[in-house]
């Protein structure tokens, strides 16, 4: 048995289900048996259950925006990575304001924490996990590598539980898959674009820019020398490519995940976005 067949049992066995959006089963039955062949061994039969309990309570409530979706195989996603000093971030919420989709950014860590059980300062050991949270903002301002900052110093001393990258990674790709199924979402960063590369009708964009001026950018928002910038930068860029090699053994420059790059020294926010849309409707909703 596949790690989807039970999760398939369980909706066509739902009484409440059958009256409710019987016409939709196959498709929720489609969309398990494409997670089954893309997500990676480590994820447990019982994560499938949990998609589907989640779509369940979605449908029951009468999400009909999710129940179109799972009927015409288009699930509204889209992935946003960026570099740090891009303005991917900005670019990101520009994208879901006009799309009406919900923007994910912080909250990523937040359950990927839950899932661990516990806190989220025991899990920004990025030294350790080799892993920048796609530069979650401090203070919602700007794209900072949160090893620049003495948490225990915020939080005080504390005892710390050991988690492994292993624990870490699985209850990373379960997080990002839990929030592309909430669909009409886009998600920022944390690997999102490599976690959900064979998601159906799903757009995965990155933003970048050149060095230098992302060095610019970074000195102005953060009030460092160009000479501090460009170091903190080089070791963000550095611990991101050794992430995504860790995580899916992919190498974030390229253009292998995405289907398409901005590059925001030559574009404005706004163009970006722009351009993403144009994206979004040809690769989602056509």
């Amino acid at each position: 048995m596949n790690r989807a067949e039970e999760a398939i049992d369980i909706i066509y066995e739902d009484e409440e289900l059958a009256i409710c959006c019987e016409d939709v089963l196959p498709a929720i039955e489609k969309l398990l048996i494409q997670l089954d062949k893309t997500l990676p061994s480590y994820v447990n039969s019982d994560f499938f259950i949990e998609l589907v309990d989640k779509i369940r309570n979605e449908l029951l409530s009468g999400n009909k925006t999710l129940e179109k979706r799972l009927l015409e195989g288009k699930m509204g996603v889209v992935t946003v990575t960026f570099e740090l000093g891009s303005l991917g971030l900005d670019v990101a919420r520009a994208i879901g304001e006009k799309l009406g989709y919900k923007v994910v950014f912080g909250e990523i860590l937040t359950e990927t924490a839950r899932r661990l059980n516990v806190p989220e300062w025991e899990i920004e050991d990025f030294n350790e996990f080799k892993y920048v949270p796609s530069k979650l903002s401090l203070f919602d301002l700007f794209q900072l590598d949160r090893s620049f900052i003495d948490f225990s110093a915020i939080f005080g001393e504390k005892g710390k539980e050991e988690i492994t990258f292993e624990q870490f990674r699985e209850a990373l790709v379960k997080t990002v898959t839990a929030f592309a199924v909430s669909n009409n979402i886009v998600i920022v960063g944390h690997a999102a674009a490599c976690i959900l590369r064979e998601y159906p009708n799903s757009l995965h964009i990155k933003v970048e820019a050149p060095f230098a001026d992302r060095v610019k950018v970074y000195a102005e928002k953060t009030g460092v020398s160009l000479d501090e910038a460009e170091k903190q930068l080089r070791k963000i860029d550095d611990k991101e490519k050794e992430f995504y090699k860790d995580l899916c053994d992919e190498d974030i420059t390229k253009i292998d995940l995405f289907h398409l790059k901005l590059n925001t020294s030559k574009l404005s926010v706004e163009k970006a976005t722009e351009l993403a849309l144009k994206a979004f409707e040809l690769v989602v909703e056509e």
